[in-house]
């Protein structure tokens, strides 16, 4: 016979056993908040606002994020690698599910222009990341609109549905996906509204100052809007990334992201999630935003354009001469 203090014991080592365990499993899997793809502006606002509640973020980086627990995380990840050359860069166009026409254009210009043929130790290629439409989305587009969801250079995010305010997941996921998929020194990520004169990259890199293995670079842009700290970063119309950043910033969005991610704009939440884990901003020249129609031919990237004058760009580029 067991006694009641023998059988005590042993019902409080169970139940001290089972609770450790499930700590374990909720530390490794935590609870998820769904986010719908039909949120108003105002109503993911709240939901973000009810995030950035917690401490603040940046004074605890030290203790929170690391590059070593980055690299460590990357080294443990799944690797497909379902493209084997290494490339020098890797363009990630941001596309929305309708915009077929854009990414036709893209093909036709400027993505598949031979950029590097006169430096053949440089190579390139490129993918379009894509969410599902939402039921009105797809309602709306006209018969066999999109044509070019089976091509190879797409990549579908297939459990998140189109819209403005997940952007900040897509390009996310879009980075931990090539990761895996692709080899590659550095990343460019531009929108399917953009033209890429992918020439003047190399040197924009290589003049630039600081380190060249955790790269983060673009048009230098600050914010306060979302964690009421400044968040430093890079404008969404162009900006680079080395791999072990890239890495970096997958980490921290799988550590910093426990339900929703706190900031909607992805261009400012990448800035943070650098700004995380210490890693520098590099303001670059030639990412030109909209606003500035007229640049010269060392300009990288043009945002918010019609995709009907990506031709005429890619001649000027050609031929050494100013956008106008």
């Amino acid at each position: 016979m067991v006694s009641d203090q023998a059988l005590q014991q042993t019902i409080t080592l169970l139940l001290i056993a089972s609770t450790f365990l499930y700590l374990l499993l909720l530390a490794g899997n935590p609870p998820q908040t769904t986010v719908p793809s039909t949120l108003s502006p105002s109503e993911y606002a709240r939901l973000v606002r009810r995030g950035v509640s917690a401490p603040p973020l940046l004074v605890h980086r030290t203790t929170q994020f690391s590059l070593s627990q980055a690299q460590e995380f990357c080294d443990n990840l799944p690797i497909t690698r379902q493209h084997s050359t290494r490339h020098y860069v890797l363009l990630m166009v941001i596309s929305a599910w309708g915009n077929s026409v854009q990414r036709h254009a893209i093909r036709r210009t400027w993505a598949r222009y031979p950029w590097f043929r006169d430096t053949p130790l440089l190579s390139y290629t490129y993918k379009f990341v894509i969410s599902n439409p939402t039921s009105e989305q797809e309602s709306a587009s006209p018969p066999g609109v999109p044509d070019d969801l089976e091509y190879d250079d797409v990549v579908m995010a297939g459990h998140l549905n189109e819209h403005y305010y997940l952007l900040d997941v897509k390009v996310s996921w879009g980075l931990s996906q090539l990761l895996q998929t692709h080899m590659f020194e550095y990343l460019l990520k531009v929108d399917d509204d953009s033209f890429v004169n992918l020439q003047q990259l190399p040197r924009k890199i290589t003049s630039s100052i600081g380190s060249h293995e955790f790269f983060y670079g673009g048009h230098r842009l600050v914010t306060r809007r979302w964690t009421g700290e400044p968040i430093t970063y890079a404008s969404g119309s162009g900006y680079v990334l080395s791999r072990a950043a890239v890495c970096a910033v997958v980490y921290a969005h799988a550590t910093y992201t426990l339900a929703t991610p706190r900031i909607p704009i992805e261009d400012a939440y990448t800035g943070l999630l650098c700004q995380l884990m210490g890693i520098p901003l590099v303001n670059l020249a030639g990412f030109a935003m909209e606003h500035e129609s007229c640049k010269d031919f060392t300009t990288v990237t043009f945002h918010h354009l019609d995709y009907r004058v990506f031709r005429k760009l890619l001649n000027a580029a050609i031929n050494g001469t100013h956008f106008c």
